[in-house]
């Protein structure tokens, strides 16, 4: 996982947490986490998990 360290620690706090509810939640409420936090309706939490994994996969990639 060190390779994966740098990467994660690139992303914003805000794009961190969308991964997190998304990807590491146990609960399967992760839009309506994020749709809360950030008080945005669902296609905008799922437009903000696709643009947090895009950066997250160019960095880990490349482009």
């Amino acid at each position: 996982m060190a390779w994966f360290g740098p990467a994660w620690a690139e992303l914003t706090e805000d794009e961190r947490y969308v991964l997190e509810c998304f990807y590491m939640g146990a609960d399967g409420s992760a839009v309506s986490a994020v749709c809360e936090r950030f008080q945005i309706e669902r296609n905008s939490a799922y437009r903000r998990k696709n643009r947090a994994l895009s950066k997250l996969s160019v960095m880990l990639y490349g482009k």
